[in-house]
């Protein structure tokens, strides 16, 4: 039986390989997936205290099931802005979680955003229903 060996610079090498280039290989392959998680987890929770509100899913005439707002603490950002329970975010392309949320995050950073909502029930009506706010 025949081993391979490796000089000091090739174990180097093969370290530094399978420690550092494949692992930023894969962060930048699943970026998207890892940030859509860090939103969904993490950063999630604390926008929904801070803007005052509570999301989940939501089925629509139509059988349709989205992102909803489904609950608005009173005196919020959300309530003084007009939203309400059973609006939907619209707009987005199609990953309306993580482009909400994103937009949500870009609020706090300090730069406008033009959220658009519709409620429930008007989501049929088309865009003459959507309703625009601005931070």
């Amino acid at each position: 039986m025949k081993y391979l060996t490796l000089s000091r610079s090739q174990q180097f090498y093969t370290f530094f390989v399978v420690c550092a280039v494949i692992p930023i290989i894969l962060g930048i392959a699943f970026l998207p997936q890892l940030y859509e998680v860090y939103l969904e987890q993490f950063a999630r929770p604390q926008l929904e205290r801070e803007f005052g509100f509570k999301a989940g899913r939501l089925r629509i005439p139509g059988g349709y099931d989205c992102l909803a707002i489904v609950s608005v603490s009173p005196g919020g950002i959300f309530a003084r802005a007009g939203v309400k329970a059973g609006d939907l975010p619209v707009g987005y392309q199609h990953r309306v979680v993580t482009e909400f949320y994103s937009d949500l995050k870009a609020v706090q950073d300090g730069r406008t955003v033009e959220l658009r909502l519709v409620a429930g029930d008007d989501y049929r009506k088309g865009l003459e229903a959507w309703r625009r706010g601005t931070n």
